[in-house]
């Protein structure tokens, strides 16, 4: 039996693609229109202008090595002679904790399909030190009732996510799965949010995400093994990466505590 196609959920082109969001500068507006101060933490990350004290690349941009570069070369000097695998490493946790909690709130909470595709957004990176702030967005898509997790995410999994840090893995010398465990840690950890605080039916599909080893339509998932469930001291189960993400050997940065594959970075 052949795989079964995943149907990208489109999103038109244009200024605003439903009426509910026009006005909206801040999707965390939108958000808490529903859901209230539960994801206050959202403000400021997707937005429909870039914030001030920043400058606008277009995140398929990203993917040029010089572009890339030169904000990590920016960023590099907030830890001085630091190991460049680490700094890659974690700008890529601000970019796809902001993309990946954003994305997947809007889909669970809201049923809304946003253009997240490579070619269609912008980053707002911080004009002094290249950081990641901001998306900004040209609409806030639409609802889509009908549609699955896969398809509600497809943009941001295939036709960004998957390009883009394969981009970034080749032009910096880190690894793929590194990259891919900072964007599978975050999505796990918003996704066990939303079911405590709103729906445990919700994380239960959003961790299809992080659970299933392929896609319908036959596509490796990058995500699956990423974070495995375990048991704490106390009974609570919690999340461990499979990648360490490096940030314990950048000065003045704080381990990952018990998420962390390696003792070393749990302090």
């Amino acid at each position: 039996m052949s795989p079964e196609p995943v149907k990208e959920v489109s999103v038109a082109d244009g200024p605003v693609a439903s009426k509910d969001a026009a006005g909206v500068v801040d999707f965390a507006d939108l958000l808490a229109r529903k859901t209230g101060a539960k994801y206050i933490y959202s403000t400021g990350r997707f937005l429909s202008r870039p914030p001030a004290g920043t400058e606008l690349v277009a995140c398929q941009e990203l993917a040029d090595e010089r572009i890339f570069s030169g904000l990590i070369d920016r960023y590099a000097l907030r830890y001085s002679e630091a190991d460049r695998r680490a700094v890659v490493s974690m700008w890529t946790t601000y970019y796809f904790s902001s993309l990946m909690i954003g994305a997947a709130v809007a889909w669970l909470e809201l049923r809304r399909v946003l253009p997240l595709s490579l070619d269609r957004l912008n980053l707002a990176a911080d004009a002094a030190s290249g950081e990641p702030r901001a998306f900004v967005f040209p609409d806030w898509g639409h609802e889509e009732e009908g549609a699955t997790i896969h398809e509600a995410l497809h943009g941001l999994f295939r036709l960004h996510a998957e390009p883009l840090i394969h981009a970034i893995a080749a032009n910096a010398g880190v690894s793929r799965k590194l990259i891919w465990a900072n964007a599978a840690g975050y999505l796990s950890w918003i996704v066990s949010e939303v079911g405590r605080l709103t729906d445990p039916a919700l994380a239960v599909e959003g961790m299809v995400l992080l659970d299933e080893p392929c896609w319908p339509d036959g596509w490796k998932n990058p995500l699956f093994g990423m974070i495995r469930r375990e048991c704490g001291e106390d009974g609570a189960t919690f999340g461990r990466r499979r990648v360490c993400c490096l940030r314990y050997i950048l000065p003045g940065v704080a381990g990952c505590g018990a998420v962390c594959p390696l003792p070393e970075g749990r302090n």
